[in-house]
């Protein structure tokens, strides 16, 4: 894929009664900033789940407001294939990864998921056993 010039945690969400993470990616060969969501998955894992290109300026939309066509989903763009394959393993694996290794994001992923974990509802000993529903 490309090479990760930029990786940054920008917000912790619940979309759809799940709890994502977004992370601010710029990559070489990708024109703009993109957004990509991950999502907690048992064992300390992540899954990418959607990749965003962010048009939002920050001089023109300054409050971030995520609820307009400033963030268009590329996830097919960038991972499909000719033969209209939903998804080349090879790429997302591999731009996932990347993602992951920049920086400290995994560690920021694995700290956040792990206290949203402990407060959650259930407010019960056995929190380690407690996964998203998916």
């Amino acid at each position: 894929m490309s090479k990760i010039k930029e990786a940054n945690v920008v917000r912790f969400i619940e979309r759809h009664d799940v709890w994502c993470a977004d992370v601010e990616v710029t990559a070489e060969g990708i024109t703009g900033t993109l957004v990509v969501e991950f999502a907690s998955t048992k064992g300390d894992q992540f899954e990418m789940s959607h990749v965003y290109r962010k048009n939002a300026s920050r001089e023109l939309d300054w409050y971030d407001n995520h609820l307009h066509n400033a963030y268009e989903d590329v996830s097919k763009e960038l991972f499909e294939t000719k033969s209209q394959e939903s998804k080349k393993w090879g790429k997302r694996e591999e731009f996932e990864e990347e993602i992951l290794a920049f920086g400290t994001i995994r560690e920021e992923l694995k700290e956040h998921f792990q206290l949203s974990r402990t407060a959650s509802l259930f407010h019960t000993e056995d929190v380690e056993d407690q996964t998203y529903l998916h």
